[in-house]
């Protein structure tokens, strides 16, 4: 599987929140596109041991800045990186949306 969707993704999600003020509706639907992105990266990564979901939660501004940076990692062809504590908040807050 090709890890270039992930770069191209991040780096269109990078490019349009950072280039602008959003408004904070678009703030919240950039995230979750940011989310779903993050949570289709974990989908394709093999994590041995799973990921630590006993982590607590990150607050928004925390997990938003992490998003920021993990991205951008991502967008530089940094497909590898891996943010445990984002992957945990992240996987733990759409689980209990369900």
């Amino acid at each position: 599987m090709s890890q270039q969707p992930f770069a191209g993704r991040a780096a269109d999600l990078i490019e349009h929140h950072l280039g602008a003020h959003a408004e904070l509706a678009e703030a919240s639907i950039w995230q979750r596109a940011a989310e779903d992105c993050v949570l289709a990266r974990i989908k394709s990564l093999r994590i041995v041991g799973g990921l630590p979901r006993h982590k607590a939660a990150l607050h928004p501004d925390e997990r938003l800045n992490r998003l920021k940076s993990l991205l951008q990692l991502w967008a530089n062809g940094c497909t590898c990186a891996v943010d445990e504590d984002l992957f945990a908040d992240i996987v733990n807050r759409h689980l209990s949306e369900r």
